[in-house]
This record gives structure tokens, C-alpha cells and sequence, in this order.
């Protein structure tokens, strides 16, 4: 066996001239939807995405996920690796439960320079079968502040599964007028960090 420098192999590729008309559409609305968002995050109400998923034969979930992926391409402000001193624990304890999911914000731990809310998720249906959750979700924060939030760390495993997210600038101490959401959101189930070594060449062998 050796190593070989060769050039690329050409592996077989349907790719044609009509293809690339449509996909230099994509790319190009990709960025006229990027400039005329300015940074705020855009997402269409159940009732569109529901037309969408009839109109195209696409699945909801299809939709969200493609319609997020575009939110998130947008530049993020840099969350520090340090949130500050811890200053307290600020209770939030707002409960929904809809469709076998029980779903609470329980707490925030409040630092100096964010505050780190914490979502848990509790299956209630009793089944015979093995479950697993995969949240597909992020938090949105509603208030007269502009709130940037942002996945921080998720574990659990079967019918529980708990999610932290960074909210900055930290929450107010009083919580009248801020509103929470979830949306549909990215699948990217985020753990401990890890330097990112990418692998994205054609490799072949002889």
C-alpha cells in the first residue's frame, strides 16, 4: 500500500447547467434575505409555514430547519468565555405543557455579563417504547431590551432532557414585561466545546 499526491479522481456527478442556474438563484436570494434582515432574526407564523408545507409537499420540520439554517448564518456578537461573577439565581418558573410535553423555565443564573436560563423538557406519555427528544428549539426573550440569545449547553437522555441558554445583557430582577418563546431552531445539540477540525476534501485511494 502507498500514499498517493494524485489528482482528483472524477467521481461520477449529474450536476448539470440547469442545476447551477438554480442554485445560483438560491445563493443569490440567500444574501438578499441576509441584507434585508439587518441582523434580527426572521421566521414566518405556524399558519404560513403550514400553507408552505402543503403548497411545496414538504414536511414542517424540513421547512423550519432550512428557514432557521438562514437565520443563523447571520453574524453573532462574540459571547465571552467568561460570564462574570455569579451574582445570584433568578427564578423564572413558567410551565407549559402541550401536546405529552411538559416544558419549564425554571431558573436563570445571574452573572455580571449574562444570564445563563435553563429549559427542561419532560415527556409525559407512558409507552412501552424506548423515547428519545431531540429539541429542535431555541429561546427567544421579548422585551423593550434587545435580547441576544444563544444555545449554551444541553444533557439528559429518554423523556428529559434539560437546555441552557446565554442571554445577554443579563436579565432584569423583575420580569413583568419580559415574554419567553421557543421556535423552531437549529438540530445542533450543543455539548462540551472542542477545537473544530474540519475535513472537507476529496481523498482517494490506490
Amino acid at each position: 500500500m502507498g500514499w498517493s499526491t494524485s489528482a482528483l479522481r472524477g467521481i461520477p456527478n449529474d450536476y448539470n447547467d440547469e442545476a447551477k442556474k438554480i442554485d445560483e438563484q438560491i445563493l443569490g436570494l440567500i444574501q438578499q434575505r441576509k441584507a434585508i434582515s439587518g441582523g434580527k432574526r426572521l421566521f414566518p407564523e405556524q399558519e404560513v409555514l403550514e400553507q408552505w408545507a402543503a403548497k411545496f409537499d414538504l414536511e414542517l420540520n424540513q421547512i423550519s430547519l432550512i428557514l432557521s439554517s438562514l437565520n443563523e448564518g447571520l453574524p453573532r456578537r462574540h459571547f465571552w468565555d467568561e460570564p462574570g461573577l455569579l451574582l445570584g439565581v433568578l427564578p423564572i418558573m413558567k410551565r407549559i405543557v402541550t401536546e405529552d410535553f411538559e416544558y419549564v423555565l425554571s431558573h436563570a443564573m445571574q452573572h455580571e455579563k449574562l444570564s445563563i436560563v435553563t429549559l427542561e423538557i419532560k415527556y409525559l406519555k407512558e409507552t412501552t417504547d424506548q423515547v428519545h427528544i431531540r429539541p429542535t428549539l431555541d429561546l427567544v426573550v421579548l422585551s423593550d431590551t434587545e435580547y441576544e440569545v444563544t444555545r449554551n449547553h444541553g444533557h439528559g437522555g429518554g423523556g428529559q432532557i434539560q437546555m441552557r441558554f446565554m442571554v445577554s445583557p443579563p436579565l432584569p430582577n423583575d420580569l413583568t414585561s419580559v415574554e419567553f418563546s421557543l421556535v423552531p431552531g437549529s438540530d445542533r445539540f450543543m455539548g462540551p466545546s472542542y477545537e473544530e477540525i474540519k475535513l472537507d476534501k476529496q481523498i482517494d485511494f490506490y
